[in-house]
């Protein structure tokens, strides 16, 4: 339905929030709030709108703290603090946009230490969660704030986990570089819960890589593109699951033994033993460098 309505509006249709003046909001049955400039609108076609949706009415009043603007600064560029001596920025996009900002930012605060800010974009649809300090690998709540976003707010939430950095003079172009460059491989990725650096850079440097190095990548693997789909797949989730044969066959829902005799029947073939790490990583490259050249 909002295809066809966007289709017939055209540019006098929004799913934007920071498009606030001159728009009248409604609210589609799955849940897909959506804008129409009050210009181009009859009475009829005023009349209509609001028989066939919801008017949507959206929380946006909210106030930043003192830390929180001062974030909004230093990523803005405008302003600066020595005293910050450690952070990450943990991004995040949605597919619906943030409607309720306080529920919002009650339920993250919930999850992460009171140092963690939360910054929320002017689209409604992406912002950044900074961490300002350290947290041990097993405490990270990322998974469990999608799943509770998902199940509490309807929101299909990405979230790429960006590096460790020291003094803020660079935060600017970190913040804009991490969200860019997650953003230009973002749809060629695998679904996952949360994307970490070793997700995107290997994407990365296909993407600028030479002609030259993809050929001879995607040569490692030539005669299996037709031949043995099962096998190459097999393979990648072994590769992925740190080459433990068990998790593998697991993931797969196979027997490992099966799982065992397809790494052995792609050793014997190409001489490629992916259960050493050095073959492994080569193994990985070229899958990618297939399944990018596959999508162009």
């Amino acid at each position: 339905m909002l295809n066809k309505l966007k289709k017939h509006y055209k540019d006098s249709i929004t799913t934007n929030f920071s498009h606030q003046t001159d728009y009248i909001w409604f609210i589609t049955h799955t849940g897909e709030p959506f804008g129409i400039k009050k210009s181009i609108l009859s009475d009829s076609e005023l009349k209509l709108l609001s028989t066939m949706f919801e008017n949507y009415k959206m929380h946006t009043s909210f106030s930043y703290t003192s830390v929180q603007q001062k974030w909004k600064e230093i990523l803005s560029g405008e302003g600066t603090d020595d005293s910050i001596e450690f952070y990450r920025f943990i991004h995040f996009f949605s597919k619906q946009p943030v409607a309720d900002y306080s529920a919002f930012s009650e339920a993250v605060n919930g999850l992460f230490p009171d140092d963690a800010v939360l910054l929320l974009n002017e689209d409604y649809l992406s912002g950044v969660i900074i961490e300002t300090s350290k947290q041990d690998v097993n405490d990270t709540p990322y998974e469990a704030l999608k799943d509770m976003l998902s199940t509490d707010f309807y929101i299909d939430l990405t979230i790429y986990i960006g590096s460790y950095n020291k003094g803020q003079n660079n935060a600017k172009q970190i913040y804009e570089r991490e969200r860019e460059q997650f953003l230009s491989i973002k749809n060629n990725l695998p679904p996952k819960s949360v994307y970490t650096a070793a997700d995107s850079i290997p994407l990365l440097l296909l993407k600028d890589s030479s002609s030259p190095l993809i050929d001879a990548l995607t040569g490692l693997l030539a005669e299996w593109i037709d031949e043995d789909q099962e096998t190459l797949n097999s393979i990648k989730v072994f590769v992925e699951c740190n080459m433990n044969i068990s998790l593998a066959a697991k993931k797969l829902y196979i027997h490992r033994n099966s799982l065992q005799y397809r790494v052995e029947k792609f050793f014997d073939k190409t001489g490629i033993d992916v259960k050493q790490f050095k073959n492994a990583l080569i193994f990985y490259m070229a899958i990618l460098a297939l399944e990018k050249n596959s999508n162009k």
